[in-house]
C-alpha cells in the first residue's frame, strides 16, 4: 500500500503547477506546429487568445469534472461522488469506494480522451487560434489526472481508493471492502 497526496506539501504543489505551466506552453507550441501542417489557422491576437482560451477552458474544466463524476457513478455501480474544493480547485471525489486498477484508469483517462476528441473535431470545423489555447490549457490540467494515474501503473497495484488524505493504492484487496461486502450479505 502506498499513497499519493499532491496537496500535502506546498513546495511539491508549487513545483507541480510550474510543471503544468510548462506542459501548457509546450503544448501550445506543438499544437500550432501540427495545426499549420493540416490547415490554415485563423489567427487571433494574443489578448483574444488568452480571453477566449481562459473562458473556453472554464467550460472545459466543468465538463472535465462532470465526465469524472459520470465515470465514478458508472464504475461504482451507482454510488454518488461528491465535489470538493481543495487549494482552489473543484474536484470530483469518491471516498470509501475501492476501484479495480482498470476502473480507476478509465475514470482518470476518460476526460482527456473525450474532451480532446471534441476539441479536435471543433478545431477541424473552426480553426481559430484560441481553440489551441483551450486545448493546451486542458492538457495541462489533465497532467494532474496523469500524475494520479502513475501510481496505478505499478504492477503490484490491484485496488485504488480516493480518500480525503489522497489516493491510496493497494496491492491486495483491502480489508475495508471485504468487511463492507460481508455486512451487505
Amino acid at each position: 500500500m502506498f499513497k499519493i497526496d499532491l496537496f500535502s506539501s506546498k513546495k511539491m504543489l508549487e513545483g507541480f503547477i510550474l510543471f503544468q505551466f510548462t506542459i501548457v506552453m509546450v503544448s501550445i507550441l506543438l499544437s500550432y506546429k501540427m495545426a499549420y501542417s493540416f490547415t490554415h489557422v485563423i489567427e487571433q491576437n494574443i489578448i483574444l487568445n488568452l480571453i477566449y482560451g481562459i473562458l473556453g477552458f472554464a467550460v472545459v474544466y466543468f465538463l472535465h469534472e462532470f465526465i469524472h463524476n459520470i465515470m465514478f457513478r458508472v464504475l461504482s455501480k451507482g454510488n454518488k461522488p461528491t465535489f470538493r474544493i481543495r487549494q482552489g480547485l473543484l474536484t470530483t471525489h469518491m471516498p470509501n469506494v475501492f476501484f479495480k486498477k482498470w476502473q480507476y484508469m478509465a475514470i482518470m483517462l476518460a476526460p482527456l480522451i473525450i474532451i480532446t476528441a471534441i476539441l479536435i473535431l471543433l478545431f477541424s470545423l473552426f480553426a481559430y487560434s484560441s481553440m489551441i489555447f483551450i486545448a493546451s490549457l486542458h492538457i495541462g490540467y489533465c497532467v494532474m489526472d496523469l500524475y494520479f494515474l502513475t501510481g496505478a501503473l505499478n504492477n503490484k497495484v490491484r485496488y485504488i481508493e480516493d480518500t480525503e488524505q489522497g489516493i491510496i493504492f493497494y496491492s491486495e484487496e483491502p480489508i475495508h471492502q471485504i468487511q463492507t461486502e460481508v455486512k451487505e450479505i
